[in-house]
C-alpha cells in the first residue's frame, strides 16, 4: 500500500538530482551529521531535538536557523522512506516504552491514525505551541485526530488526475475523462488504495469520508472492469509521471507536488482536480510518547509553524502548506509561486478536496485485498 508514496518521493529525488539540486538533499543531511555551531552529532545534549522526515522535505536553512533562533541543538535525519517499514523500526520499542531516539517524527496521515490509536503518540502541549493558532482551517478537526491533540501537518498535497495536454489534445476536467475510450491504454491508476478509491468514490458520487463496505466494492468492480477492458494500462507508483512525460501515457491518477515540481521542464504536464473533487494527504508531526524532550519538539513545532519559516520550506518542496499567512509571504518572496494553485489552492479548490475516513485494521485488511484482486495482483 505505501509503495506509490515510497516512489513518489524517489521520483523527485532523481528529479532534483537531473536538475542539479542534488545539493539541497545532501547538504541537508552533511550539514546535520556533521559538528559545526548549533548541531547536533550525537545523544549526549539534553537541550537537543531529533527529528526524523522524508527526504527532500525541508530547505537546506530551517534546521540551523531553528538552533540560531532558540538554543536547540538540531538533529534532523532524513530516514523516512516508507510508512510500513518506519512503523516496523518503531512498533516493538514503544510498544515496550522504549525511547526511538526521536522526538518529532513525520508520517503520512492514515500510518498517524494507527499510531495515535495505540497509544504511541504524546500528547501536544498546547501552551508551548501558540502558532498552532495559524493551523488552517481544513486540518483543525480530522476524524482520526479530532482538535488535533497529538499531531499536526508538516504539508500536504492533492490526488487528482496529472495528464499530457501535448497527447490529450484537450484539458482534462472530469473523471470521466479517466474513461475516454480515445484514451484506452493510456491511463495509468495508483497502487495507493486511498488515492485510486478515494477518487473512484467521488466520481460514483460517493464521499471518501463516508464510504460503506459496499460502495468501496462497487469502486473496486469498476476499477476491476476497466483493467479488463484495457482502459488502464498499469497500476503504479510516480513512475507514472516519467511516463507521461515521456509520452507513454496521457493520463494517470496522480499527486500535486510531483506535477508542480516537473511543470517548469515540461510544460504540457498538467495537474488538475476533477469537477467531482480530488482527495487532499498530509504528512503530519508526531512525538513518539517516549521522547523525554517534547519541550524542544514544542519549540521545533511552534518554529515551522511561523509564515515566514513555512512559505521558505515550499519554496524548496512545492508542497501545500497548513500554516495561515505562508500564501501572504510567499506573494513577496515569490510571486510565481503563491499564484500556483498546486501550492497555494484557491478557497474554491480546497472545498471540493475529501479525505479518506480512517479504516480499522479490519476494514485495512479488506479493502486492501479487494483492491490488488480489482488490480489483477
Amino acid at each position: 500500500m505505501t509503495a506509490s508514496r515510497i516512489t513518489r518521493r524517489e521520483f523527485i529525488g532523481r528529479s532534483a538530482r537531473a536538475l542539479g539540486g542534488a545539493a539541497v538533499g545532501s547538504a541537508l543531511i552533511d550539514a546535520c551529521a556533521r559538528s559545526g555551531p548549533g548541531v547536533a552529532t550525537g545523544a549526549s545534549s539534553a537541550n537537543t531535538v531529533r527529528i526524523s522526515n522524508w527526504p527532500l522535505y525541508v530547505d537546506s536553512l530551517t534546521p540551523r536557523l531553528f538552533t540560531r533562533d532558540t538554543g536547540i541543538r538540531t538533529e534532523y535525519v532524513e530516514d523516512v522512506s516508507d510508512n510500513n517499514a518506519y512503523y516496523a523500526k518503531i512498533a516493538d520499542p514503544l510498544k515496550q516504552g522504549q525511547s526511538i531516539d526521536r522526538d518529532v517524527v513525520v508520517l503520512t496521515d492514515w500510518m498517524v491514525t494507527r499510531l495515535i490509536r495505540m497509544g504511541y503518540c504524546a500528547p501536544l502541549d498546547d501552551a508551548r505551541f501558540p502558532n498552532k493558532t495559524r493551523l488552517v482551517d481544513d486540518f483543525r478537526n480530522v476524524a482520526f485526530d479530532p482538535g488535533r491533540k497529538y499531531s499536526v501537518p508538516w504539508m500536504s498535497g492533492m490526488t487528482g488526475l496529472a495528464y499530457n495536454r501535448a497527447l490529450t489534445g484537450r484539458d482534462l476536467t472530469s473523471m470521466r475523462d479517466l474513461f475516454d475510450p480515445a484514451f484506452r491504454g493510456r491511463v495509468t491508476m495508483q497502487t495507493e488504495v486511498r488515492d485510486t478509491l478515494g477518487l473512484i468514490l467521488l466520481y460514483q458520487g460517493v464521499a471518501p469520508e463516508h464510504a460503506t463496505d459496499a460502495q468501496v466494492a462497487e469502486a473496486c468492480a469498476l476499477v476491476d472492469r476497466y483493467r479488463r477492458n484495457g482502459q488502464v494500462r498499469a497500476f503504479t507508483g510516480s513512475e507514472y509521471a516519467e511516463d507521461l512525460a515521456s509520452g507513454n501515457v496521457a493520463i494517470a491518477i496522480g499527486w500535486s507536488g510531483d506535477i508542480a515540481g516537473l511543470a517548469g521542464d515540461n510544460l504540457d504536464l498538467r495537474f488538475v482536480v476533477p469537477e467531482e473533487g480530488g482527495l487532499l494527504f498530509s504528512d503530519c508531526m508526531f512525538i513518539p510518547v517516549t521522547s523525554h524532550r517534547v519541550p524542544q519538539a514544542m519549540a521545533w513545532m511552534n518554529y515551522v509553524y511561523q509564515p515566514e519559516v513555512s512559505a521558505r520550506i515550499v519554496e524548496a518542496t512545492e508542497y501545500i502548506s497548513p500554516v495561515v499567512g505562508t500564501g501572504a509571504v510567499l506573494a513577496h518572496t515569490d510571486p510565481a509561486l503563491a499564484s500556483n494553485p498546486l501550492v497555494n489552492p484557491p478557497a474554491e479548490l480546497r472545498a471540493r478536496l475529501h479525505d479518506f475516513r480512517p479504516l480499522s485494521d479490519d476494514e485495512e485488511r479488506r479493502y486492501t485485498e479487494w483492491f490488488y484482486q480489482a488490480m489483477g495482483v
